[in-house]
């Protein structure tokens, strides 16, 4: 790896600085350093050695907003068009309630919609995941844990939310305005051995969304806009009921589901120009869509405390299904230099997909208190079987379909893994010590009915982790950890399918796809509760990413999914908690890092070089109640390396403000996002000597009116359980 001498100078002196502060500050001192709060009593945020804890019910800006807008506001994670991630460290995996999402790509952002933010009661970033936790991930977990109010009686809210998006013309459809109203409630219920709860979400918006590409080719450049618009129409309903049969028995059933359609349309331009700028060609497609996507997922569970040591067995029994529909109709023209329509260059194109998804899991763990040590132990079965189609039919000027065979696939995957698992904890003295390792056996099966193809894989893989705290003093307290974790493909990209974007452009699925390998290492430093230092280093070995590829010869343009990348990234942060008298709460990160990242095939360019991030998190309280507040927030990404190619530099700038009403339980909020509309993210690389560039658009600006009201009597929220958290982050 090929670092200059001015990083390590930079970690050095980042250390230095931290502990002259440390040395200087007159602070009160905090005696408890296993469970940090970064500010107040009424923190948004808490850290602890192996997660950061993000409670939305005291974030102005999240109030009345989706979760996918809600973990955009956590510091330092980063939410694309198609991923979630955390600045400087890569792709995290998403997680409802222990329960890994199987769903990814544009499935996974549309699912987080579809929940409302006052369905959940905070979000955890697990940076640090033991192993007890599912190995997914590169660079951790992101835990949302919805609510459950215990006390006795019943609580509720009720929610609404109106979104008004930027004005702006879209030149391909010329509208105007863009929004959304939603409406959530809430419901808890608790009496005795009996505790219930639910709650409900409906969402109706119409936005903006798309890409571009473009390709500079020795002779021409080759460009695509991609413009869709979209209503989106939501249902979603989480559902619980748990029962206590003794004093050391609980069982439970649980059910979270919902139904959404995305219908819209898009229009796809595909100019091609000379070097002297003129355009020699002009390719335009319209094609209509009607996805419709429904979810159901149900748990049984029982927590059974064996003896008064605290002895612990946790059972899980969970059915998660899939199931989305999509039909389409296709249209492409093809244009001249002089702008006349080309003869015989016109294609229609009717297609009709679906995917089905039915995952089975059983899972058992238990807590074993011991004078050494304490234990915790466990195994998984997760069965999963997916089935996808896509018909393509060639449509006639008078409307006749033909199937066409060459585009339409038929693809059958199933993948079981059976895992064990052992950890071991203590506390000596000032210090805290786990290890543990992971075992998973996987086997996959790939068919495709289309092309009369198997593929399959066996593989058994170990994921070791360990984490050592060290608290000499009530002002300092230092972390090591290290861990192996795995990115698995997703179903899609398993499934060799094409999908259209035009006449000569398409993606594909490669099912030869391989998991990619992650490795992460981090030190931190805490000081007051206040000040954290921390430096971590990873390698990925194996990396995959979809690929797109151009050929000059025939102007195809094609997107394939490849494991082709080593990546090692070595990076230093600062993140710094501040209360500010009563009436300023304040969060500031930044984080500088160097990637290497070296490309295993001879048509892609290897690619060095650093990024930063910064943000600041600001909360301010006009009165002494608290019941009147602001808040002010800025995140900037600076150019970085990302796979193989470079970022630009882009940014976001978001306010909003908070009154409480009728003895707080009435809350009335107003936000303004991305005020500066500048948080659009555009990546430049090189594949097959070819310079090209990515850059995703949408309308990120807008303004939220929330008015909520709360009802019934207060209580702690508390997680709802699940057992397959392995398996659904992969759709």
């Amino acid at each position: 790896m090929k670092i200059s001498f001015r990083f390590p100078c930079l970690l050095l002196l980042s250390f230095y600085c931290h502990t002259a502060f440390a040395q200087v500050s007159s602070r009160d001192t905090v005696k408890q350093l296993q469970a940090v709060t970064v500010s107040g009593n009424t923190a948004i945020i808490q850290k602890s050695d192996d997660k950061t804890v993000y409670r939305l019910s005291n974030s102005i800006t999240a109030q009345g907003t989706d979760v996918l807008d809600a973990i955009g506001k956590i510091p330092g994670v980063k939410v694309g068009t198609d991923a979630i991630g955390l600045a400087g460290k890569g792709a995290v995996k998403v997680m409802i309630n222990n329960r890994l999402m199987n769903l990814s790509g544009e499935d996974l952002m549309r699912y987080l919609k579809s929940l409302s933010a006052s369905q959940v009661s905070k979000i955890e970033v697990i940076t640090n995941p033991s192993a007890r936790y599912e190995t997914d991930g590169n660079a951790g977990l992101i835990n949302i844990v919805l609510q459950h109010d215990k006390k006795q009686g019943y609580s509720g809210s009720l929610q609404l939310s109106s979104k008004l998006s930027a004005p702006g013309v879209s030149e391909a459809y010329g509208k105007k305005t863009f929004g959304e109203l939603a409406g959530s409630g809430t419901i808890n219920y608790n009496t005795g051995k009996w505790s219930a709860y639910g709650s409900v979400n409906v969402t109706k918006d119409r936005h903006l969304e798309g890409f571009g590409i473009d390709l500079q080719y020795p002779q021409k450049t080759w460009m695509q806009t991609d413009t869709g618009l979209y209503t989106f129409n939501n249902l979603s309903v989480v559902a619980g009921v748990d029962y206590r049969l003794s004093s050391r028995a609980t069982i439970g059933v649980s059910y979270l589901g919902g139904k959404n359609n995305y219908k819209g349309a898009d229009h796809v331009r595909n100019p091609v120009y000379d070097l002297s700028g003129k355009q020699q060609q002009l390719m335009t497609t319209y094609a209509d869509y009607y996805p419709v996507a429904a979810t159901n997922s149900f748990n049984i569970h029982s927590d059974i405390t064996l003896d008064s040591s605290g002895k612990k067995l946790l059972l899980d029994a969970d059915y998660f299904n899939y199931y989305r529909t999509d039909r389409s109709d296709f249209e492409s023209n093809s244009y001249g230099a002089d702008g006349k329509l080309q003869p015989n260059r016109r294609t229609r194109i009717y297609d009709d997909n679906k995917q089905h998804i039915n995952v089975y899991t059983l899972k058992a763990d238990a807590d074993i208190p011991a004078k050494f040590a304490k234990y915790q132990v466990g195994g998984k079965l997760s069965f999963i079987s997916n089935y996808s189609n896509a018909f393509y039919y060639d449509k006639a000027n008078d409307d006749r379909l033909t199937l066409n065979r060459n585009l339409s696939n038929e693809f059958d995957y199933s993948e079981n893994t059976q895992a064990l698992y052992g950890s071991a904890s203590k506390h000596i003295s000032n210090w805290n010590l786990q290890a543990g390792l992971r075992g998973e056996l996987t086997q996959t099966k790939g068919y495709s009915h289309t092309l009369q193809q198997t593929h399959r894989q066996q593989y058994l893989k170990l994921y070791p982790s360990l984490l050592i705290a060290f608290t000499p003093s009530n002002d300092h307290h230092y972390t090591f950890s290290v861990s192996k974790r795995v990115n698995r493909p997703t179903f899609w990209n398993l499934n060799p399918y094409k999908s259209l974007t035009t006449a000569s452009s398409y993606l594909e699925g490669n099912p030869y796809l391989q998991p990619e390998y992650n490795t992460n290492i981090e030190v931190s430093h805490t000081y007051r509760e206040k000040f954290t230092t921390s430096v971590f280093y990873s390698i990925t070995n194996n990396g995959f990413s979809n690929i797109t590829f151009g050929q000059a010869d025939t102007s195809l343009v094609f997107t394939r999914p490849l494991n082709y990348l080593e990546t090692q990234r070595i990076g230093v942060s600062e993140n710094v908690a501040l209360t500010i008298g009563s009436w300023w709460e304040s969060n500031q990160l930044l984080t500088v890092y160097h990637t290497n990242a070296h490309a295993t095939r001879d048509d892609i360019r290897d690619i060095s070089g650093y990024g930063c991030y910064v943000s600041t998190n600001n909360n301010f309280y006009f009165s002494k109640d608290k019941t009147l507040a602001g808040s002010l927030n800025f995140w900037c990404q600076f150019p970085e390396v990302t796979q193989i190619g470079r970022t630009n530099t882009y940014y976001r700038l978001d306010a909003g403000i908070k009154a409480m009403l009728f003895r707080k339980k009435a809350t009335v909020t107003l936000t303004a996002n991305d005020l500066l509309r500048s948080s659009a993210v555009a990546v430049s690389s090189h594949i097959n000597g070819i310079p090209q560039t990515f850059y995703g658009f949408q309308i990120n600006r807008f303004y939220q009116l929330s008015i909520s009201y709360r009802f019934g009597a207060n209580g702690d929220r508390q997680q709802k359980r699940s057992g397959n958290t392995e398996e659904r982050g992969r759709i």
